[in-house]
C-alpha cells in the first residue's frame, strides 16, 4: 500500500509515516551497502521491521531464508551476492 500524503508516504496503516527521501536512502543502503537491516534501522532511526518492510516492498534483497547472505533483486541492477557469515569475528 502507498497512500500519497503529501510529503509523506505511508507504507503500512501503523506507525509513523516515512517521507519519500527516507525510503530513497533505505533502499539505497540496502542496495549498495552490507550493512544489516539492524545497522540500517539504528542509523535511520526506524524500527528493524519497517526497513524489512520497504525491503520486501521493493525487492531490493533476496535472502532465501538465510539471515547472513542475500543476492540484490531485480530491482537493484545487480544480482551480486553478498555471504556476511564469511567475514571475519573480532
Amino acid at each position: 500500500m502507498n497512500l500519497d500524503q503529501g510529503d509523506h508516504t505511508l507504507m503500512a496503516r501503523q506507525g509513523c509515516p516515512l517521507h519519500e527521501s527516507e525510503i530513497q536512502t533505505i533502499v539505497r543502503l540496502l542496495a549498495s551497502t552490507d550493512m544489516t537491516l539492524l545497522s540500517i534501522a539504528e542509523r535511520t532511526g526506524r524500527s528493524h521491521a519497517a526497513i524489512a518492510a520497504i525491503n520486501r516492498r521493493f525487492q531490493v534483497r533476496e535472502y532465501g531464508g538465510r539471515r547472513n547472505s542475500w543476492a540484490l533483486g531485480p530491482t537493484s541492477g545487480n544480482r551480486a551476492i553478498v555471504d556476511r557469515s564469511l567475514e571475519c569475528r573480532v
